[in-house]
């Protein structure tokens, strides 16, 4: 009889040392969550105007995850610039935060378009640290957006350009015109005004975010001794980074229309007109060649045509010494 009663004693302690043995093996170690870019290449249009940037992990942490990254490529980031910029970080600057059970989180893009022709620019963000040990950061710690030029119309300026001219001691600068709230033309601040003796001076105009309506140009004879002076002005439409079509204008001045604008304080003014209506550039007028200087009219209230979009960067008319 005793014999059984400790077999039996024997054989439960056996039974429960298996269940314990049992309970650990099926114990799973802790994994930590993968944090990683939702994707490691995007390409935008400068016209794109926002863009979402997905951080993710691949399933829910008990904590906020504080994540700090660091920003390079070859677009100009608003917050560093000394001038023109490309982008602007909206969301909170090199910093993003997954809250608690949540598994994502998104860095947020306003793309700026300006009055530069470029080639293709990129941002690369990447990851620098996250504030825990226990999150790991996977090779997708990266992502590069590339910012592909947007539609507009290239302007460009040209003199000395009939059978033989070789024009050494010309300079011109070329501005823009938009027709502002009062219904009137008004030089804006856009302008290609180099101190140089080189032909050509040009600009680009973007198309998505100017407002319908009248444009013009200003080709200011700065300095020089040709009398006649001959110029062409250009404009070549670009969609999709193609010449989709072009229109040359062809113009004379004499000397009676030298005008060192930033000396004589008398503005460089409207020569010729075009229009934009949706996504189309037309009715490019001839130049209409003033008396005197290089212009025809009375300076109008300053422009206002870009209140509705702080998009836009503008440059400022400003001539180098």
């Amino acid at each position: 009889m005793r014999t059984s009663r400790l077999s039996l004693f024997i054989s439960l302690i056996a039974a429960a040392s298996a269940v314990v043995i049992s309970s650990c093996k099926d114990e799973e170690p802790f994994v930590k969550p993968k944090l990683a870019f939702s994707t490691t290449a995007v390409t935008v249009n400068e016209a794109d105007q926002t863009l979402s940037i997905e951080l993710s992990i691949d399933k829910a942490f008990t904590e906020n995850i504080r994540i700090d990254y660091i920003l390079g490529g070859t677009a100009i980031d608003k917050t560093t610039a000394s001038g023109a910029y490309d982008y602007e970080i909206t969301s909170e600057y090199l910093e993003s935060e997954i809250i608690k059970g949540q598994t994502t989180t998104t860095i947020e893009v306003k793309l700026y378009s300006d009055f530069g022709f470029e080639e293709s620019e990129t941002i690369e963000i990447s990851i620098q640290d996250v504030n825990s040990e226990n999150i790991e950061i996977t090779r997708d710690d990266e992502i590069t957006v590339t910012i592909e030029q947007e539609d507009g119309l290239i302007v460009v300026l040209e003199w000395g350009v009939g059978t033989g001219e070789n024009y050494t001691d010309v300079d011109m600068d070329l501005f823009l015109w938009a027709e502002n709230s009062s219904g009137d033309l008004a030089l804006t601040s856009v302008g290609a005004a180099s101190a140089s003796y080189s032909s050509p001076e040009f600009f680009f105009i973007p198309t998505a975010p100017l407002e319908d309506g009248d444009y013009g140009l200003s080709c200011n004879y700065y300095e020089g001794s040709e009398d006649p002076m001959n110029f062409r002005i250009t404009f070549i439409e670009v969609i999709d980074n193609n010449d989709a079509e072009t229109t040359e204008i062809l113009g004379t001045y004499t000397a009676a229309n030298l005008n060192a604008w930033d000396v004589t304080n008398i503005d460089p003014l409207l020569v010729q007109t075009f229009e934009k209506v949706g996504t189309d550039w037309s009715n490019f007028s001839t130049v209409d060649v003033p008396s005197q200087y290089s212009r025809t009219t009375a300076r109008p209230r300053p422009h206002d045509f870009l209140k509705k979009h702080g998009g836009v960067n503008l440059p400022p008319i400003q001539r180098p010494n």
